[in-house]
């Protein structure tokens, strides 16, 4: 017979684990449409930063989706343009699901300033939210072909979805204290 201590450790382990898989899932980018902005003097260059991107242990994380950078002439030009940009965040390890989509913004530049606002369409799968945009404006004078002196970002979130193993270790969670309780109004 197992003792009452021993029993309730184990349950409390079995808790404990339920939905801890490891979490992995990679990003991948294409498509990036167009990749210049020349408006009267001042221009941008715009690139993808890398194939594919990492994340890990199911936390949300930002990730550069593209590199932004204009020339060491910067002139007091004005105008816009509409980015576009196809990504995919696929699940790896203990992470299910998929999800595809198209990031749309408007970047905007006037004289050395330059903005950015976007949002996700053609959103298709799950197991993942993406959000969060963010720009960080290149430095004034950077050259052309640096492009980590700017970037576009968006957060992913995977999205909470526990384990075969995770569910049957909560089962195993609740029959114990279920047990437990029984005994205790049985004395």
């Amino acid at each position: 017979m197992i003792k009452r201590s021993a029993f309730l450790a184990v349950t409390l382990l079995a808790l404990a684990t339920v939905g801890q898989a490891k979490a992995d899932f990679t990003v991948a980018l294409t498509a990036l449409n167009p990749t210049t902005l020349n408006a009267n003097g001042t221009s941008f260059t715009f690139s993808i930063p890398a194939a594919t991107q990492t994340g890990a242990d199911g936390f949300a994380q930002p990730f550069n989706v593209i590199n932004v950078a204009e020339p060491t002439a910067v002139a007091a030009g004005s105008g816009s343009v509409t980015l576009s940009e196809n990504f995919s965040i696929t699940g790896t390890a203990g992470t299910p699901g998929a999800l595809t989509g198209t990031l749309t913004g408007l970047f905007s530049v006037t004289g050395a300033l330059s903005t950015f606002t976007g949002s996700f369409t053609n959103l298709v799968g799950s197991g993942f939210t993406v959000g969060n945009i963010t720009y960080a404006q290149p430095s004034v004078g950077s050259t052309t072909g640096s492009q980590n002196s700017g970037n576009i970002s968006f957060v992913v979130t995977p999205t909470a979805v526990p384990e075969p193993a995770s569910v049957a270790m909560l089962g195993m969670g609740l029959v114990g204290v279920g047990l437990a309780a029984r005994r205790r109004l049985a004395k």
